[in-house]
């Protein structure tokens, strides 16, 4: 979807994680990219240039010919992003130094484009104080240098050093080639449903799969920002490098918000929170009886009236799900709860992967949301909720 047509070049390095490139790869194609394949000459003692090249439908390149001797320059004009994937120590370095000595290496000092590399090392190695001043002069010169994982590693060792998972690889080449409308921010992310107890078994939640929240939070880590999500109860699995606080009930999510709120510049509210709680509860699982149980509910916290009276410069987005009069409703909550803007949708958009809605500001402008995938709705609402209060003319 983000990915359908760049031009992706990715260079193999001699390394053991190098056959997860194979997994990559096919991520990439799948969703529409055009990938080409350079390598070091050690690499092929780790990939095949026959699965690269079934993979990508493109020969996979290591070295020149007397046909193209200026294949480098070729790659280096053909692609969109350059990443290398996994990087060693001893490429790292090279790249570090303007060492051009391979093929790969040439290409990297030829290309102008968005660069991103994906370290891959013995956690002794990456350490190194040598690798670790060269990461940085990479990443001072622009290059985005990719986490390393913390894990078992193919000596054996355990620790830091691990190429880092495939979707977040993935994830990075979608940040290169989307504008940064929120680079260096910090954004508050709720999402998923809370929970209610009436015993330590039985409670009342809703039908929230947390897909929105997650999508906000890959919009905005794509736009440069970063997410610190508070997560209820998700149908989804939330990436392990998101920073997450996990709660249960609303007044832990209030909790946790109230404690986050301070420090970051945004805050979207899209967890479908309980609006109710039961006014007694009990320790022990309650044993069913034949008469009836009737049970009283009371309001639970407002966790966007309470940010929205707290807030000084902070930008806050709410979210709700109506059945009818959507805008009307919508505008009466926004103004309620001193919001800056509010995300209205049906219902039936709850559990969905497609999007339905329409973005509603202080300033009254409505613009309705259509968009096949909810990651697709995700970022349009980041990038206008970005354009029209910290860039007004934009």
């Amino acid at each position: 979807m983000f990915l359908k047509d760049k031009k992706i070049l990715i260079g193999i390095t001699g390394g053991i994680a190098a056959y997860k490139v194979y997994e990559l790869i096919r991520i990439l194609t799948k969703e529409g990219a055009k990938v080409k394949t350079v390598l070091t000459p050690s690499a092929l003692d780790f990939v095949s240039p026959t699965v690269l090249s079934t993979l990508t439908s493109n020969v996979p390149y290591w070295e020149w010919d007397y046909k193209n001797p200026l294949v480098h320059i070729d790659l280096a004009k053909w692609c969109d992003v350059f990443l290398i994937a996994p990087a060693t120590v001893n490429t790292i370095s090279k790249l570090a130094l303007g060492i051009a000595d391979n093929l790969l290496t040439a290409t990297w000092l030829a290309c102008d484009k968005p660069k991103i590399v994906a370290p891959a090392a013995n956690t002794v190695m990456f350490k190194n104080p040598a690798v670790q001043e060269n990461l940085k002069k990479l990443q001072k010169w622009g290059v985005e240098i990719i986490p390393t994982q913390k894990g078992l590693l193919a000596c054996g060792d355990l620790g830091e050093g691990k190429l880092a998972d495939i979707n977040l690889i993935r994830d990075y080449l979608v940040k290169a080639q989307t504008p940064q409308r929120w680079k260096g921010k910090k954004v508050l992310i709720t999402l998923g449903a809370t929970k209610e107890y009436l015993d330590p078994v039985r409670f009342i939640s809703n039908g929230s799969s947390g897909k929105m929240g997650l999508a906000l939070a890959k919009a905005i880590f794509y736009q440069g920002g970063k997410p610190i999500l508070v997560a209820g109860d998700t149908k989804v699995e939330i990436p392990e490098w998101f920073e997450t606080v996990r709660v249960e009930t609303t007044q832990e999510m209030l909790e946790a918000c109230l404690d986050i709120f301070p420090s970051v510049e945004a805050v979207f509210m899209n967890a479908a929170v309980t609006d109710y709680k039961f006014e007694k509860t009990y320790q022990n699982k309650l044993k069913k009886k034949e008469k009836e149980l009737i049970v009283k509910l009371v309001p639970t916290p407002d966790i966007l009236t309470q940010l929205g009276k707290l807030k000084r410069n902070q930008i806050l987005v709410g979210f709700a799900v109506e059945t009818q009069s959507l805008v009307e409703n919508a505008l009466k909550k926004l103004r309620k709860k001193n919001l800056d803007a509010i995300v209205v949708n049906p219902s039936k958009v709850m559990g969905s992967d497609t999007y339905e809605g329409f973005l509603i500001t202080k300033d009254s402008l409505v613009e309705e949301i259509k968009k096949p995938t909810k990651e697709e709705a995700a970022l349009y609402i980041t990038q206008r909720v970005a354009e029209i209060f910290f860039n007004p003319r934009g």
